[in-house]
Formats: structure tokens, sequence, C-alpha cells
């Protein structure tokens, strides 16, 4: 059988509950070959896990792993994120803000989505159609951005988005049949948006499922076009 004749790869960067959907959603697909990169193993079956602690050394052993399957990469889904945690919450004024938290929540957010794209790099060059798509949100926007606070959050997000609007830059002059989404999903039911669930209104809490799906629509329309598309769960296209 001809690499042609083969699967295509599809790979996810984390472990929430939007990996786990997306995972179990695109596992379903015979046409592809399903990994995901997490800190603990899946239960799902029909899907790879290779366990990584998220280092540069990790992510290119892991990388060059999947490679080496001679597999085409049509999807790469980065969907870790931080908003808080025990010693983290999103600061309500600029005095909350701590340059521990910040850069934390920096480095996972806005900073882990790039190496993850960097470890990759060299499949999303040679890649027949690759879809790349990276967990943004809509209050990385600041045209959208009314209500203020949540600043570290809010400022990782439009740095991943510049970021992501960088490599879009670049790709296209590698491949052209690259397409690089930044995607919000949505408030989704996750413990990353737990404790602030209270001030969702009614039905604008989504499953992961729900999230999930639409993404892998999205990502399945997507044409390329050397641009990186900001989207929101229902396709609709977001202010910078």
């Amino acid at each position: 059988m001809s690499v042609t004749d083969q699967k295509s790869l599809a790979v996810i960067v984390g472990g929430g509950a939007i990996a786990r959907a997306l995972a179990e959603k695109l596992a379903a697909d015979p046409t592809l070959s399903v990994y995901v990169l997490s800190r603990s193993e899946f239960v799902e079956s029909d899907v790879t896990t290779l366990e990584t602690d998220y280092s540069d050394a990790s992510l290119a052993r892991i990388s060059a792993e999947i490679e080496a399957t001679g597999l085409s990469l049509s999807r790469l889904i980065v969907t870790n994120g931080l908003l808080s945690n025990e010693s983290i919450r999103p600061e309500r004024k600029v005095s909350d803000l701590s340059e521990e938290a910040f850069g934390a929540i920096m480095s996972v957010n806005a900073l882990l989505p790039m190496r993850s794209l960097a470890a990759f790099w060299s499949l999303i060059r040679k890649s027949e159609a690759p879809r790349i798509a990276v967990l943004s949100a809509r209050v990385g926007s600041l045209g959208d951005n009314e209500l203020g606070g949540w600043y570290s959050y809010r400022a990782s997000k439009a740095a991943l988005n510049m970021m992501m609007k960088c490599a879009a830059i670049e790709v296209r002059r590698l491949n052209k049949q690259a397409k690089l989404v930044a995607y919000h999903p949505g408030t989704v039911d996750s413990p990353l948006s737990k404790p602030f669930q209270r001030s969702v209104p009614e039905g604008k809490l989504f499953t992961p499922a729900f999230s999930a799906a639409q993404l892998i629509d999205i990502l399945d329309r997507s044409e390329p076009d050397g641009e990186l598309a900001y989207l929101d769960w229902a396709g609709e296209t977001i202010p910078w």
C-alpha cells in the first residue's frame, strides 16, 4: 500500500475536556489516525496517546515519532489553556496583576501552542493540506473588549492571535495548502470555566462535544488563503 492510500494524521495537543471530545469524534473518521499528546493516557479506543511533559525535548521526540509514520498531517489542534487554579484568579483590577501568575498564563496559553506548532513544522510544511487550530478566545479581541479585567488571560489570547498571524504569514511561503485557525469555542462546560459559569447566559454554556463538533466542521470547510482565521464556534469572524 502506498502512503497516499493510507490514513492521514490528526494530532491533538492537550488532555482536557475539549481534547477528549475532539479525539472521540476524529477517531470515528476511518480516514484518520488520531494521536493525542497529553500528560496522562486517554481511554478512548482507536486513539494513540503519547505522554508528554510539554517540554521542547518531549515535543520534538514525539513529533519525530509521528512523522516517522510517513503519513500526511491533516489536522493539528492545540487545546491547552489556563485561566485559574488554586493560586491564580482572573484580575478584576490592574493592582491584582502578579508577575508569577502572568508568566504562567502566558506560558500555557500563548507560548505552548506556538512551541507545539514549531515541533510539527516539518510535517506542516510537507503535508498535503494541513488544517491547524489553536483554542483562542473572544476575550483576546481588542475590538470586542467592553468589560475590561482578566488582564493576563486577555493578554495571553491576544498574544496567541498575533503569533498565529505571524505563523500564517510564514507558512503560506512554505505550504500554500495549509490553513490556520484561532478558534473561540464559546464557554464550555469544563473545569476551566466551572468557577465562572453562574454568569453565563442561558443556552450559552456548551458541551465539549458541541464545541469540538463545531471546530471540526469549521476545519472541514476551511479553504487555504494564506490568512489566519479568527472565528467563534458559529463560524463568525471575531474582530482583532
